[in-house]
């Protein structure tokens, strides 16, 4: 009799591994939630299943699958909804972590018990059903607190983005367009005063184009950092075109560009703050009189910006992916951050020059994707 038992534990747990075990090779944690939900409500129904045959009576065995079998189908909701909360993968696959963890910790609590009373000698009536109401409560449980601990941390991180993208806007618009409102100013004086030059107006309408320009930008990449941005197709060309111009000007500077026409990305007004902290980056490190290299290139699923410099380059501890926590204050941190929003990524190398490379990989921009996606979202 006792053997019996011990052939349901068997195949109860080797679902529940291999279920595990193929949810983990899905992409996204929910998935894993769902398996294991599934697989406990078909270990549940196997078990309950051979009870009906072998027992006269219906009223136990179906009540105690109402049981366990119900607790498992809350975790396979709790998994449904864990895919609809809009978490990032990392954040479901904790979630996961604490499911996985609340099973694991529920039956061995359950089964230490059952056998140290197997080994006082005690008789075990069943010892399958409460391991299942273990296995499912310990899931539940673990999904229910991996759920909050994920949104708590998203809220977190909701927060410290909110600060540093007050802190970013400050300064893009008491800087920057400070500096072009004291163009216009400027500028105003002088013809108020009848000693305008001829190209006044010129400047004037550049100025302001200038400032309505630094205005977008910082609601494009506050509205990003907060998870608000709205991806559409931005040519990376005119983005990195605009950002040298204005830095080429400056004495003892030389940029070089070698870039493709029309490179469009899925991005917002954003990328400009991405362009512009890598070159003003690679300025301040480079040499004496720095020489800077940006290059965009255009594939079939992605455009590809480069920005070298000639300085004395970064340490190799400190090549290969670039992540928000690899320069918490800096503007490097802000092109990570923006980047990962924009679906793309960074590496950090070394240039043919002996300096620093940074490699920014985006998502070409694809109209029937984004066509997709603007009608799921007005659905």
């Amino acid at each position: 009799m006792a053997s019996y038992p011990r052939r349901v534990l068997g195949s109860a747990t080797a679902l529940l591994v291999a279920a595990v075990g193929a949810a983990m090779r899905t992409p996204r944690g929910h998935h894993a939630i769902v398996a294991l939900g599934a697989a406990a409500f078909l270990a549940s129904v196997v078990h309950h299943g051979s009870e009906l045959r072998s027992t006269p009576s219906l009223t136990g065995p179906l009540v105690a699958l109402a049981v366990d079998g119900g607790i498992a189908v809350a975790v396979v909701y709790a998994g449904r909804r864990v895919g609809a909360a809009e978490f990032s993968p990392s954040e479901e696959w904790r979630i996961a972590r604490f499911t996985l963890a609340g099973t694991v910790l529920s039956v061995a609590a359950i089964g230490a018990t059952l056998a140290v009373r197997g080994f006082e000698g005690r008789p075990l009536a069943e010892p399958a059903f409460p391991l299942l109401v273990a296995a499912g409560a310990g899931s539940l449980g673990g999904a229910i607190a991996g759920y909050h601990a994920a949104r708590q941390a998203a809220e977190t991180r909701r927060a410290r983005n909110a600060v540093r993208a007050l802190s970013i806007v400050n300064h893009l618009l008491r800087h920057d367009l400070r500096n072009d409102l004291t163009t216009i100013r400027g500028y105003a004086d002088l013809a108020a005063e009848g000693n305008g030059r001829s190209d006044a107006a010129d400047v004037i309408a550049q100025a302001a184009e200038a400032g309505v320009d630094r205005i977008e930008e910082a609601s494009a990449v506050a509205d990003a950092l907060l998870g608000d941005a709205e991806l559409r197709r931005i040519d990376l060309t005119d983005a990195v075109r605009r950002v040298t111009a204005g830095v080429a000007d400056r004495p003892g500077v030389t940029v070089e560009t070698d870039i493709d026409d029309g490179a469009a990305i899925a991005a917002t007004d954003g990328v400009r703050s991405i362009v512009d902290n890598l070159i003003e980056n690679a300025v301040e490190h480079g040499g004496t009189d720095p020489t800077v290299r940006v290059t965009v290139r255009e594939g079939e699923e992605t455009v590809v910006l480069t920005v070298d410099d000639d300085g004395p380059g970064l340490p190799p501890e400190r090549h290969g992916p670039l992540t928000a926590g690899d320069d918490d204050d800096g503007g490097l941190w802000l092109v990570a951050t923006l980047a990962a929003e924009y679906g793309g990524d960074v590496t950090v190398g070394e240039s043919d020059r002996g300096g620093a490379r940074f490699v920014v990989t985006f998502p070409r921009f694809d109209p029937a994707r984004s066509a997709a996606t603007t009608a799921d979202a007005d659905t």
